[in-house]
């Protein structure tokens, strides 16, 4: 009897011993995989960072905007409404934990219906230490990503159709492995009966990375969907007409307003969010010489649960436009420069601190 027992305690404590080892391995992956969710856990997710002082400061919000050459990074269509005139900007981030983000784009009208953009955005993801099997220090490796772009986009009078290719590299200096790999963007831009700019964009179409590794392995970039509006209201822009000294015609003219103030909102989706993320944002100018920005995620996944203000995204800055054409006469651009504080979730103190320039000939 008092054998029998013993076997049966023996199978008793086996079974809650099995049962706790379930559990423990269910709690495990349940983890894994709800930190690779949301982590990012997927190829080149450094390409869905916002870049730029106006769309950072404004928190991404800036599909229906894109106005400024920083626009290839967020809708390729907003080329075909620039001037003539080539602008040429410069952004770079300090990320925490020595990582930074350097972007450089130039944008302009090369005809009538055509406009052109070029860019460069770079992502140092700060150095580590390689060691033997024995653990023992090797060298010092470091992370480089590039996404080296060219755009076009044709435009009419009220819409713009926009294209990118992208040619994108992963290395790590050091040592001979590395990954190249293209991907395809496309956008499109329209006034709304001069009420409000519409803005869509798809990024990363057939989005690849193909590995030198012995395996060639091969990882497919998430695509990003971006929806967004727009709208701009004037404080002091002119309409007048005139007569035109070649056919007698009259002509009317329109001077973009100096002082303005801009709202939008956009919905923007990753391929394996739970759901879109909502952002607001406002420009508002009330003097030639500064203007302000904000912008806040409103709605969106955060930590694997769709819920309001999840604080993923939101950025606030400043914008300087000094009248340097007034101190130096022949100067041969215009320029402002940009500071923007916005959400950083991986650095230490949750900050990024970006500084912007354009210049327009």
């Amino acid at each position: 009897m008092e054998k029998k027992e013993n076997i049966l305690c023996n199978i008793s404590q086996f079974s809650r011993k099995n049962w706790l080892l379930v559990i423990l391995l269910i709690v495990i992956n349940y983890l894994s995989l709800y930190s690779v969710q949301t982590s990012g856990g997927y190829s080149q997710s450094w390409l869905s960072r916002n870049v730029g002082g106006r769309g950072l400061a404004m928190g991404g919000a800036f599909t229906a905007i894109a106005n400024d050459p920083f626009a290839i990074y967020y809708n390729p269509a907003g080329v075909g409404f620039f001037s003539p005139t080539p602008v040429i900007a410069s952004s770079a981030s300090n990320l925490g934990f020595d990582r930074t983000n350097v972007t450089l784009a130039y944008a302009q009208q090369i005809t009538d219906n055509v406009g052109i953009g070029f860019g460069v955005n770079s992502q140092y993801a700060g150095s580590f230490t390689q060691r033997d099997i024995r653990g023992n220090p090797y060298k010092q490796l470091s992370s480089y990503q590039y996404n080296i772009g060219a755009y076009g986009a044709y435009s009419m009078e009220f819409a713009s159709i926009g294209f990118g290719f992208k040619y994108l590299i992963d290395n790590l200096t050091g040592v001979p492995t590395e990954a190249t790999g293209v991907a395809l963007d496309v956008g499109a831009k329209f006034n709304i009966f001069d009420l409000f700019s519409f803005g869509l964009a798809v990024q990363n179409i057939g989005g690849t990375m193909l590995w030198n590794t012995q395996q060639h392995s091969t990882e497919n970039i998430p695509y990003t969907i971006r929806a967004g509006i727009g709208l701009e209201f004037g404080f002091n822009e002119q309409i007048y007409t005139m007569r035109s000294t070649t056919d007698g015609e009259e002509e009317i003219v329109y001077i973009p307003p100096t002082r303005y103030l801009i709202l939008s909102m956009d919905a923007v989706y990753n391929q394996y969010d739970l759901t879109p993320t909502f952002i607001i944002g406002t420009e508002m100018v009330l003097h030639e010489l500064i203007g302000i920005r904000g912008g806040i995620s409103v709605y969106g996944d955060k930590y694997g649960k769709p819920q309001f203000f999840p604080n993923t995204y939101w950025g606030t800055g400043i914008s300087l436009r000094p009248k340097l054409e007034e101190l130096f006469p022949n100067i041969p651009f215009k320029s402002h420069i940009d500071y923007t504080v916005g959400k950083e979730i991986n650095a230490e103190s949750g900050l990024l601190h970006n500084i912007s320039l354009v210049f327009e000939f």
